[in-house]
């Protein structure tokens, strides 16, 4: 197993490569590629969907609103990105005004996305939100009916080097809905993130 330190190095030529893109319009917009955060490790990866105002101006996944409710939810269970969890987009630059990133810049993007699953090899992957479930399990359905559901690798539409994958919803979308009653988002999160927790334990060290 390589170590925290190998699989940075290696990280970090992608990262300089995806900081000259330009392979679609959005690099015209952005202010900073949001490459990557967390701590690159082979047991958990969290895969987010594309960058909004605060990560593009701060070039860090998850920094916003939705990142401090994520912390939560982590620390709910005991992880933290800085000891636990490897995070990332499907999108690398932020789409104008948060839009749903288009076919054309998800392809782009995917060279850079498809080399952090290459280099990290997690066995656990999280899709968080809709667009990181297409991208990865293509037409596996909607996130409200198929979070929680663990899919195993080859369900995949691409390769993930044996990681076994969860949907669960983007925290923004949590934020939008903030009943914690039974059988809401939030409730349901707190089921996903325990049963996460359970298989992440189970995992040689």
């Amino acid at each position: 197993m390589e170590t925290t330190e190998e699989l940075r190095k290696k990280l970090n030529e992608i990262r300089e490569k995806c900081l000259s893109c330009r392979k679609c319009p959005l690099f015209q917009t952005r202010h900073n590629i949001v490459f990557d955060d967390g701590i690159p490790n082979q047991k958990l990866m969290l895969i987010g969907e594309a960058p909004g105002y605060y990560e593009d101006m701060q070039g860090k996944p998850f920094v916003g609103k939705a990142g401090q409710l994520l912390d939560k939810i982590f620390a709910s269970v005991g992880f933290t990105r800085e000891r636990d969890v490897y995070i990332c987009n499907t999108l690398k630059c932020r789409p104008p005004d948060n839009r749903n990133p288009l076919p054309d810049e998800k392809e782009a993007c995917w060279e850079y996305l498809k080399a952090q699953i290459e280099i990290i090899k997690p066995r656990i992957i999280l899709l968080c939100g809709n667009v990181a479930v297409q991208s990865i399990l293509g037409s596996a359905g909607g996130i409200t009916r198929i979070r929680g559901n663990w899919f195993p690798p080859e369900s995949a539409i691409v390769d993930v080097y044996g990681a076994k994958m969860m949907p669960i919803f983007h925290p923004s979308y949590l934020l939008r809905n903030d009943s914690r009653e039974k059988g809401s988002p939030k409730w349901l999160m707190w089921q996903d993130i325990q049963e996460i927790k359970r298989e992440y334990d189970k995992l040689a060290v």
